[in-house]
């Protein structure tokens, strides 16, 4: 049975080997063919988004002036992780300027109005600057997936819940963990601009 030739290792030689123009021609093609896979494994582009959203559950509209954001783990070893998070969404909350009290603690909100976010941190792939400088690409791509769960701080009811994605890129100039948590946190932060327009509707 005839074997199905290993391109990587035909654009290798061609690279190496001094060759006749029909052979550049056809090295030509052999590159096209593995260009897209090298880029795929170079990870090039960062990625991000929300996986599952279930619809707003709330029966009536709710107040979305004042944000409790709180991020948690079962996931050992994350405190650093869960405040740069925390902090993340948090400020790209306030820089909407939709919303008028947003932070990390329930007492300042106004008489109990308005939603609670809370994050947890299902999964974490960490890429370290050191790990970026020393092996570039192959250090991999940073990742990581949290659950929310966004709730009504006066009666407690729940909201939304969704999980989101952030993703680093994995080349040799991309980023680490802080910018996979990041887009994380831009994702959680757009997914509640989004609810906060449904309800004012």
């Amino acid at each position: 049975m005839l074997q199905r030739p290993n391109l990587s290792y035909i654009a290798i030689e061609c690279l190496l080997k001094p060759l006749a123009i029909r052979q550049r021609t056809f090295c030509l093609y052999v590159f096209a063919m593995v260009l897209p896979a090298l880029l795929s494994l170079a990870g090039c582009t960062t990625s991000s988004g929300v996986l599952t959203s279930r619809p707003v559950m709330a029966s009536k509209p709710v107040s979305l002036d004042s944000i409790v954001v709180t991020t948690t783990s079962s996931l050992a070893d994350l405190a650093a992780e869960k405040t740069y998070l925390n902090d993340q969404i948090i400020s790209d909350l306030k820089e909407t300027e939709l919303f008028a009290s947003v932070g990390a603690n329930e007492a300042g909100t106004n008489s109990g109005d308005g939603i609670k976010v809370a994050v947890e941190i299902k999964a974490i792939t960490r890429v370290t600057d050191n790990s970026r400088q020393w092996f570039g690409a192959l250090a991999g791509q940073a990742q990581i997936t949290v659950q929310v769960t966004v709730t009504d701080l006066r009666s407690g009811h729940q909201i939304e819940t969704f999980s989101a994605e952030g993703k680093s890129g994995a080349s040799a100039r991309a980023g680490t963990t802080d910018e996979a948590i990041q887009r994380a946190a831009e994702q959680v932060a757009a997914e509640v601009v989004k609810l906060n327009a449904q309800t004012s509707q």
